[in-house]
């Protein structure tokens, strides 16, 4: 990650402007750490300064660390400049570091939330692996839209590659925990939702993909006769998942065993070969589901006084059922402005951010945090929290 260390660091006054950069404030915690807030090509983000025993360590925050790190490293060029620094160890000025190549293909989860909408029936597949049966799906199915969740970077990069090569349009990819996604999908729009082959962790059933709540969801956003399809070759996931299924209170259920299927994965392949079992839970959806609110971002609606948070700050973990909330540290701007750097949200999926508190409002940095489920109930916690103190 861009950085660069320096014997002696001293900082002009600010606001300033160098070169393609803006240097807005500085916030600095108790234990003398600072942040520099910066602007850099209309991205916000934050420049970490933290001394060592031979100098400076100056790198980016990696909660703000804009996504395009050509960026990151303009911003530091840009500083080191502007502070005059002369750093003994520098790796800002690689030309190793790529821009991220954009896809249309590639969507991240501000899209969901604010743009995306469609009139096509939509089909979804969790943990797409190689890709070749989301691929498949896609070809087979042009006026359907495909949606794959994968967190795998290559697994990404390899569909996006032949989503061009092919000439496939219709096929959206999304780096996202997939127990949390299907909350930004409209109530029945859903054909059917794949689960091919999901992690076992048998040592960590907590991780599942399948659990009481993601099929109760599933069963939000499938349409009347839509299916959820869970395909494993795992004894342990199977005999779990059954049980998760029938916890609910009307279902329809198909159990298949050693299927064959129109396509099939280069794991699934390898499996057959070795005769393991392939078991498949087909559950159909039989009811019409209401529409809910759709996705935003948190918001807090009063104003704080920073004076009082500093004077009675102090660092707070509270776990709750299925998400939890830490209040970490506290830096201060000026006398009535700072930041508070927090993590909240589900177990499976956390929120790193800053309570950024100034006399005009509170938001958080980067202020696009999504209220899920799980987010919107640790952020109440937040606010009770910080208007109490």
């Amino acid at each position: 990650m861009p950085n660069f260390h320096t014997k002696n660091l001293e900082l002009p006054n600010f606001p300033a402007t160098f070169g393609e950069s803006e240097f807005l404030l500085q916030a600095i915690s108790k234990r003398d750490d600072r942040l520099v807030m910066c602007r850099c090509r209309g991205v916000e983000l934050l420049i970490k300064i933290h001394q060592t025993k031979d100098g400076f360590l100056v790198k980016g925050d990696k909660i703000t660390r804009p996504s395009n790190v050509a960026i990151l490293q303009q911003a530091l060029r840009d500083f080191r400049d502007w502070t005059n620094s002369k750093p003994f160890y520098s790796n800002i000025d690689s030309k190793k570091q790529k821009n991220l190549k954009h896809s249309p293909y590639l969507k991240d989860m501000n899209y969901f939330a604010n743009e995306f909408k469609t009139d096509l029936e939509i089909l979804v597949e969790v943990g797409f692996g190689s890709g070749r049966h989301l691929l498949y799906q896609a070809i087979k199915n042009p006026h359907t839209l495909v949606i794959g969740i994968e967190i795998h970077k290559p697994s990404i990069a390899q569909v996006l590659k032949q989503c061009e090569l092919q000439n496939i349009t219709n096929i959206l990819v999304v780096d996202y925990d997939a127990r949390t996604f299907l909350e930004f999908l409209k109530s029945n729009s859903v054909r059917a939702i794949f689960v091919h082959f999901p992690v076992p962790w048998d040592k960590k059933p907590h991780r599942r993909v399948i659990s009481d709540a993601f099929i109760s969801e599933s069963k939000r956003v499938l349409q009347v006769g839509g299916t959820l399809e869970l395909r494993t070759d795992s004894d342990n996931y199977f005999f779990y998942s059954f049980e998760e299924f029938l916890k609910q209170s009307r279902v329809e259920l198909k159990i298949h065993k050693n299927r064959d299927l129109e396509i099939s994965s280069k794991y699934e392949d390898r499996w057959k070969r070795l005769e393991k079992n392939i078991y498949d839970i087909i559950m159909t959806n039989q009811e019409f589901s209401k529409d809910v609110e759709s996705v935003k971002t948190l918001k807090f609606e009063k104003r704080l006084d920073f004076r009082r948070v500093k004077d009675n700050f102090k660092e707070i973990t509270m776990s709750f059922d299925g998400f939890f909330v830490h209040l970490e540290r506290i830096y201060t701007i000026k006398e009535n402005e700072g930041l508070i750097r927090v993590s909240f949200g589900s177990s499976h999926r956390n929120e790193h951010s800053y309570v950024y508190i100034t006399q005009e409002g509170v938001s958080y940095m980067p202020n696009n945090i999504l209220a899920t489920k799980d987010n919107l109930n640790a952020h109440k916690i937040i606010e009770d929290l910080l208007w109490n103190m």
